[in-house]
């Protein structure tokens, strides 16, 4: 019998959840052809069968979250016995270890998908995954007063950051908050520079607290239930505005030598967004201390140019990696983005395909937003916010012109990239785009 798990999709995801299965129960299946899909925080994802047979038996039904390599499926002969409760049996598959799975005595024709059931959070601190343990350790942070988010309660590493990232307190006091349900976010610390002491839990907790105001439903309203796409990118966003000390830079491009230049390609076609991609590796290419990630002790300059390239799917925002974009020429970088966009909309990206950013590009301009400020998607230490190009009046030497002007705005982690380089990287990229130097 071969244990079928949730496959470990990246370095940085501990859990996932089922979306759908492709084979339903008794179903044969071979090994390659796809099984069930996952949703990760990126994408939905095809999973194929490990293995050749019948699928005897589906343990997790769609849309629960568990820690990956949790066994999710039983494939084996058409006449093979299941497992038995408590019969101390292990199957062992082929892939990495997982959780083992028992079944109930009833018989096959009554047997039912084990779904794993949620319970209380727990403080315990080996009820955390292996990262969260090691980035509890790295940054101080009392597993004890840590409330696990993910599947049972399980401490996963989003938490450990929002816990280090939010307040400073002691572990007493993370304890005492995390029992006594105090947000450490709303305590007066009285402590040395302001960390938050039990005393200050404690005298937090006797406040009374303002009855809120229920508000009226409007006419209409619905509630939308969070899909692990949207719930993971409030966290991941909320932990890179909350880690990362913002601050933004903009200036105005006149595109009229790139609408020249785009309008002279005869071997290829580039669209407006490509030619921005190309002249931000350019530039990144002269700004290397841009390309670079916050690692808490030390800085790190990537030596390639992973460029992100956000997309918006009715399910949220989706950022598929060009990697090695250094090496790209222009046409190879607009043939590359093509595909990578039609992949990612079409809910084809693989996990490779959204790892390993070192830079990111957003453009809203074919929205027709003409500017905004975007969140630094981590780790990266910029993202690059594109807004529309529009016809503008402006004054050239003494004299009025109609130019087409775009707008953008770069996003920096001040830990990493300073005022003055952020200024001179933007002023590089705006002679490029202004001069047509591709």
């Amino acid at each position: 019998m071969y244990e079928v798990k949730m496959p470990q999709m990246g370095q940085s995801v501990e859990e996932a959840s089922i979306v759908m299965w492709f084979k339903k129960e008794g179903d044969p299946v071979n090994a390659g052809e796809p099984l069930f899909s996952i949703q990760t925080d990126k994408a939905e994802v095809e999973c194929e069968s490990p293995a050749s047979g019948i699928l005897r038996k589906i343990l997790l039904e769609p849309d629960v979250m568990v820690p990956v390599l949790t066994v999710v499926a039983l494939i084996g002969e058409a006449d093979e016995p299941l497992p038995e409760e408590g019969g101390g049996r292990r199957m062992e598959g082929k892939g990495a270890p997982g959780p083992s799975v028992s079944l109930p005595t009833s018989g096959v024709a009554r047997l039912q998908p084990v779904v794993p059931q949620p319970h209380p959070p727990s403080s315990n601190p080996k009820a955390a995954s292996p990262r969260a343990k090691a980035l509890a350790a790295e940054r101080g942070v009392d597993l004890g007063g840590v409330t696990g988010t993910g599947a049972g309660g399980r401490i996963m590493a989003d938490d450990v950051l929002a816990a280090a990232v939010d307040v400073k307190a002691s572990p007493a006091a993370r304890r005492l908050a995390a029992n006594m349900g105090v947000n450490l976010a709303s305590v007066e610390g009285t402590g040395i520079a302001g960390k938050i002491m039990k005393a200050d839990v404690t005298a937090a907790a006797s406040q009374p607290k303002a009855t809120p105001i229920a508000p009226t439903p409007s006419p209409g309203g619905r509630r939308v239930p969070l899909s692990n796409m949207r719930r993971i990118i409030a966290k991941r966003m909320c932990e890179s505005k909350f880690a990362a000390p913002h601050y933004y830079v903009t200036v105005e491009i006149d595109m009229a030598a790139a609408k020249a230049f785009r309008a002279s390609l005869k071997a290829f076609s580039a669209s407006f967004n490509d030619l921005v991609l190309f002249a931000t590796v350019k530039t990144l290419r002269e700004f290397p201390n841009v390309n670079a990630k916050w690692l808490g002790d030390a800085i790190e300059e990537v030596a390639d140019i992973n460029l992100g390239v956000a997309v918006a799917v009715p399910a949220g925002l989706i950022v598929p990696v060009l990697k090695q974009a250094q090496n790209l020429s222009l046409e190879g970088l607009a043939s590359a983005c093509k595909a990578l966009i039609e992949k990612a909309r079409n809910g084809k990206l693989l996990p490779d395909d959204y790892i390993g950013n070192t830079f990111t590009v957003s453009n809203l301009g074919p929205f027709g937003v003409d500017d905004f400020t975007a969140i630094i998607n981590q780790p990266d230490s910029a993202i690059l916010a594109v807004g529309a190009m529009k016809d503008r009046v402006v004054a050239i030497d003494g004299g009025i012109h109609i130019r087409p002007i775009m707008k953008i705005t770069m996003s920096s982690d001040h830990r990493v990239v300073d005022g003055a380089v952020a200024a001179q990287f933007m002023k590089r990229l705006k002679e490029i785009l202004e001069t047509a130097d591709f």
